[in-house]
């Protein structure tokens, strides 16, 4: 069974790998026809990810972060701390022969949901209320609903120019059968953490 370190590094490896992916229209689309649906219903992507996403379990997760990439046209690789700290976009983010990733300090710095809706919240007031239901909504679905409500999130979050860390959300994703409770309280936490008072619905 993979460490949690090697998990991570294969979070990282696969983003890029599906951006890269992601620069043929062709496949970008195939990827992208998959957003909500289960795996069962994806055997178009089977092509693309059977390899990159065996031997980490979570194939739901693997298939749901691959078509919500499919619907971005541009990210920051959060594995390029030097770039990222410095405020510029790396060169090709999309590169699979990604950097060494971050090590576990390093990741726990990464940006999570919570986190991401609450930097749109700022950014974009009038926006706050909608994305703490969002937030709270998710908090309590299934696993299979909350694949199903994700893209609906994307997009509004994509629209807001909001920066993007996928394999954040792919290592919450593969826990979210596991430890919902923890993965939907450690978003919350970052979101009011991160959110001014003033923009929170009452």
């Amino acid at each position: 069974m993979p460490s949690r370190d090697e998990r991570r590094r294969h979070y990282d490896t696969y983003i890029g790998h599906v951006r890269s992916l992601c620069r043929t229209p062709r496949i970008r689309k195939r990827l992208e026809e998959g957003r909500g649906r289960p795996v069962e219903q994806c055997a178009g992507m089977d092509r693309y990810l059977t390899k990159p996403a065996a031997g980490f379990g979570a194939r739901r997760a693997h298939y749901t972060i691959a078509s919500l990439i499919a619907l971005e046209r541009t990210a920051p690789d959060w594995t390029d701390t030097t770039a990222h700290a410095a405020g510029q976009s790396p060169d090709d983010p999309g590169d699979p022969q990604t950097p060494a990733p971050p090590e576990a300090a390093d990741w726990r710095r990464r940006p999570t949901l919570g986190t991401i809706l609450a930097q749109a919240a700022r950014a974009h007031p009038h926006t706050a209320s909608g994305l703490q239901r969002d937030l709270e909504v998710m908090g309590v679905l299934s696993a299979d609903r909350l694949h199903r409500h994700l893209p609906h999130v994307i997009r509004r979050l994509l629209k807001l120019d909001a920066a993007w860390d996928f394999a954040v959300l792919l290592e919450d994703l593969a826990q979210w059968d596991f430890d919902r409770l923890q993965v939907a309280g450690r978003w919350r936490h970052d979101f009011f953490l991160t959110v001014p008072d003033t923009l929170l619905e009452l």
